[in-house]
C-alpha cells in the first residue's frame, strides 16, 4: 500500500504521542494539550503506511510573519531511510506555498545526521543561537527553506549582467594569493572594469558548503567573505524539480554531486544567464545544460569575453519559448480558484481577500479582461487589464517563478502594449504593486516611467513630421515629462537628431518620425524564416503555421553573409520576403523592425553567442550558410520591435517607389540602403497609415 500523507485527525492523537514518546529524548518535551491544539488547527501532518502511523510533522504557521516553523519531524525507526520525512515536508510545502515566505527551524549542532538531512533537502543555515544545554560547545543551527518570497536575505537587482559563481570560485577568490593554475583567471573576475558591468551572486548551497567546513576559523572567514556577494532568492520547492531533472545530465549521489546540481538548479530558477565555474565535470556538460535551460556554464575567462553579448539581453530567451507549448486564453471560472495559490505574494504581505476582489472586479467589468498563459496545460502567468478613457490599465501582471519567468514577463508586456495600440489608447499603466525588482528594471529600460500610479508608457502609431511632434503628441507629453524632453530634443537638435528620433520611436513604438535622418535598409529574408521570426500575418494564413510562441518575441537575430557589408546600426529595417511558391506572402516587403546591433565573426562562435535568440539550428541552417566551414565569418543582425504589415508591398511596387525616389533598381539578393523618404512611403503602404 502506498504511503499516504494527510492532516492529523483526533483519532491519530494517541499514536502521535506514542511515537513522540519513543523519541522524546531527541524531540524534547511537548504537553498533550499542545498536540491536541495543533491537530485542531491543522498543524500536524501524519504519514500512514498499511494503515499504520509511521511518522508525523508538527509545525506552526504565523500569519503575521507568513512563516512556517517546524516543531517536530519524527519517523518510526523501522521506516527511516524510505523518504518518509521528505514526503512530509513536500506535503507541507505544497499546502502552504502560497501562504508563507518559507520554513524555519532550529536544530542542535551536535545532531549531525539531522543537520545533514536539512541541508540535503534544501534548507540553508542562516545563523546560530546559544543552546539551552549546559555544554557551551553546542549551539542551535537556524535553518531556513525559502519559498522565493522577499525576505531579509533578498537581493536588490540592477542593470548589470548577472552571474552566479560556483563555490570553488569563491574559495579561490578568498585565497587569491595562493599559487594556483587558475590564479590569473580568477583574478580577472575582480578587474576594476568589470565592477560596472557584472554583479556576482552566490547560491544558498554556498552557505551549506561553508557550514560543512570542519575548520571553525576558516568557516567564519568564509561567511564574512561571501557577504560581498548577494545571495539568490529563489523558490526552493521549484529548485527541487530542476535538481531531479539535472540527474540525467550530472548523475552521482556524492555530497559534491548533489551540491553541484543544487547550485545549478538555483541558478536556473533565478533566470540569470551565467554560472561561472572551474569544475570540469560541469563544464563538459555545458552544452546540454544550455540547450535544456538556456543557462551558460562558463569559465571565468569565457565570461569576460561574453560580457558585450550579455549586457543588453541577458535574461531574455525567445528561443527557449519555441521549444515549449504556450497558449494564451481568457480566464475561465474553473481556473479562477487556482490564481491565489499560484500568484499571491505572501512575502510582501498581499492579502488573499484583496487579491480575489481584484480578480472578481476584472471579471465583472465589461471593459476588462483577465488572460492566462499556459505551458503544457499548466498556468505559468496571468494578467488583467481594463480599458478606460485613453488608457489601458494593468492592475494584475504575475508570472510563475521558474526559469522562463523574465522571458514570459517581457512577452506579456509586449502583448499588452500591442493591445493598447489596437484599442487606440495613448497610455498603458501597469499598477500591480507586486512586481519584482527585475520586472521593474525591465519596464524602466523599455519606455516605462515610474509614477505614483504605477509604471506608465505612452503608445502611439502613425507617421509624424518633426515640426508637428509637439502638437500631435501633446496628450502624451503633458503626462510624461521625460517624453516631452525627448520630443524637444528631436524638434530642436540638429546634432545627433536621428538618435533622439530613434529613441522616441522605440519609446512610443510603433510611431515613426517621417523626416528623421535614421539609417534605413531593405534586407532580404526567406519567407519561412520571416514567418518564424516576426511575420504573424503569414502564420495566420496557414492551417499549420508556426506555434504562437515562435512569433511572440520582442527581440531576435538573423544570420547572413558578410558581403556586401552595407548595414549600419542602429537603424530601421524593411524585410523583403524572397520567392517561395509555398508562401502566401513572398516576393514582397512584409514587415519592419529596428536593427539594434551587427556582429561579425566565425560562424560557429557567432551562433554560440546568439543561440538564445531565434529559431536557427547549426546543422540545419548555419552550417548550410557557410558550407560546413565553422570558421567562415558571417554576420548576425540583432533586431527588435517587429511590425508585421497588413498589406504586403510587391516587388513591382517597390521597384516603382525606388525609381520615384531616384534609388537604384534592385532585386534584393542582398541588403540595400535606402533613403528615409523611401522607407516612409513603403511603411505607409504596409501599415495603411498616412504621411
Amino acid at each position: 500500500m502506498p504511503l499516504e500523507i494527510n492532516f492529523a485527525k483526533p483519532k491519530d492523537l494517541d499514536l502521535i504521542i506514542h511515537l513522540w514518546g519513543l523519541n522524546r529524548s531527541t524531540l524534547g518535551l511537548m504537553p498533550k494539550d499542545a498536540f491536541i491544539d495543533h491537530i485542531k488547527k491543522g498543524w500536524i501532518l501524519v504519514a500512514h503506511k498499511d494503515s499504520n502511523l509511521i511518522g508525523y510533522l508538527q509545525f506552526r504557521h504565523t500569519a503575521r510573519t507568513q512563516t512556517l516553523s517546524i516543531v517536530h519531524l519524527c519517523v518510526d525507526q523501522a521506516n527511516r531511510g524510505q523518504k518518509v520525512a521528505e514526503r512530509l515536508i513536500d506535503h507541507l510545502t505544497n499546502k502552504f506555498h502560497s501562504k508563507s515566505r518559507g520554513i524555519k527551524l532550529n536544530c542542535r549542532s551536535d545532531y549531525a545526521e539531522a543537520n545533514k538531512f536539512w541541508a540535503k533537502y534544501g534548507f540553508q543555515p542562516k545563523g546560530q543561537l546559544p543552546s539551552r544545554g549546559t555544554n557551551p560547545a553546542i549551539h542551535l543551527v537556524v535553518w531556513w527553506y525559502n519559498f522565493g518570497r522577499q525576505d531579509l536575505f533578498s537581493i536588490q537587482h540592477n542593470d548589470k549582467t548577472k552571474a552566479v559563481i560556483d563555490f570553488n570560485i569563491i574559495a579561490k577568490m578568498m585565497h587569491i594569493e595562493i599559487t594556483d593554475s587558475a590564479k590569473e583567471e580568477i583574478a580577472q573576475l575582480q578587474s576594476d572594469w568589470l565592477v560596472t558591468e557584472v554583479e556576482y551572486y552566490h547560491t544558498s548551497e554556498t552557505v551549506n558548503e561553508i557550514h560543512r567546513d570542519g575548520d571553525p576559523k576558516r568557516r567564519i572567514q568564509s561567511r564574512t567573505f561571501i557577504k560581498n556577494y548577494p545571495e539568490l532568492n529563489v523558490d526552493k520547492f521549484s529548485v527541487k524539480a530542476v535538481e531531479l531533472e539535472l540527474l540525467e545530465i550530472l548523475p552521482g549521489l556524492t555530497d559534491n554531486a548533489i551540491s553541484d546540481r543544487r547550485q545549478l538548479a538555483e541558478t536556473i530558477i533565478s533566470g540569470f544567464p551565467y554560472f561561472v565555474t572551474l569544475d570540469e565535470g560541469i563544464l563538459k556538460q555545458g552544452l546540454k545544460i544550455r540547450h535544456k535551460y538556456q543557462l551558460k556554464v562558463v569559465r571565468p575567462s569565457t565570461l569576460i569575453t561574453e560580457i558585450d553579448m550579455s549586457v543588453n539581453a541577458a535574461d531574455y530567451n525567445p528561443s527557449k519559448l519555441s521549444g515549449n507549448s504556450f497558449f494564451v486564453s481568457k480566464l475561465t471560472a474553473m481556473e479562477k480558484s487556482l490564481l491565489p495559490e499560484l500568484f499571491l505574494d505572501n512575502g510582501k504581505g498581499e492579502k488573499k481577500s484583496t487579491f480575489n476582489e481584484l480578480i472578481q472586479e476584472l471579471i465583472v467589468r465589461p471593459t476588462a479582461s483577465i488572460k492566462i498563459v499556459k505551458e503544457n496545460d499548466s498556468i505559468v502567468a496571468a494578467f488583467g487589464y481594463d480599458l478606460y478613457e485613453d488608457t489601458l490599465g494593468v492592475p494584475l501582471l504575475r508570472t510563475k517563478q521558474y526559469p522562463l519567468r523574465k522571458t514570459l514577463f517581457i512577452q506579456n508586456v509586449t502583448d499588452l502594449i500591442k493591445e493598447a495600440i489596437s484599442h487606440k489608447k495613448h497610455f498603458i499603466i501597469i499598477s500591480d504593486p507586486y512586481l519584482t525588482d527585475l520586472e521593474q528594471q525591465f519596464l524602466l529600460s523599455h519606455g516605462f516611467f515610474n509614477t505614483t500610479n504605477g509604471f506608465i508608457r505612452g503608445t502611439c502609431d502613425g507617421i509624424y513630421q518633426t515640426k508637428d511632434l509637439k502638437f500631435s503628441l501633446s496628450s502624451i507629453t503633458s503626462r510624461i515629462s521625460e517624453i516631452s524632453a525627448l520630443v524637444d530634443a528631436v524638434s530642436d537638435t540638429e546634432t545627433a537628431q536621428h538618435l533622439y528620433a530613434l529613441q522616441l520611436e522605440k519609446v512610443l513604438w510603433p510611431m515613426k518620425v517621417a523626416d528623421a535622418n535614421i539609417p534605413c535598409f531593405i534586407i532580404p529574408i526567406k519567407p519561412n524564416f520571416a514567418k518564424q521570426l516576426f511575420d504573424t500575418n503569414t502564420a495566420k494564413t496557414e492551417l499549420f503555421g508556426v506555434t504562437p510562441q515562435l512569433i511572440w518575441s520582442k527581440e531576435n537575430v538573423y544570420y547572413r553573409h558578410v558581403a556586401p557589408n552595407v548595414e549600419d546600426a542602429p537603424a530601421r529595417i524593411l524585410w523583403y520576403a524572397s520567392a517561395d511558391p509555398k508562401s502566401p506572402r513572398q516576393k514582397a516587403i512584409v514587415a519592419s523592425s529596428f536593427l539594434n546591433e551587427i556582429n561579425i565573426g566565425p560562424a560557429k562562435e557567432l551562433y554560440r553567442k546568439h543561440q538564445k535568440f531565434g529559431i536557427y539550428e547549426w546543422s540545419r541552417d548555419i552550417a548550410k550558410l557557410v558550407k560546413g566551414d565553422a570558421f567562415q565569418k558571417i554576420k548576425a543582425l540583432r533586431f527588435s520591435d517587429s511590425e508585421s504589415f497588413s498589406n504586403t508591398i510587391s516587388l513591382r511596387k517597390v521597384k516603382s517607389i525606388l525609381s520615384k525616389h531616384a534609388e537604384s533598381d534592385n532585386n534584393f539578393q542582398s541588403p540595400l540602403r535606402i533613403k528615409n523618404a523611401t522607407f516612409m512611403e513603403i511603411y505607409k503602404l504596409g501599415t495603411g497609415g498616412t504621411l
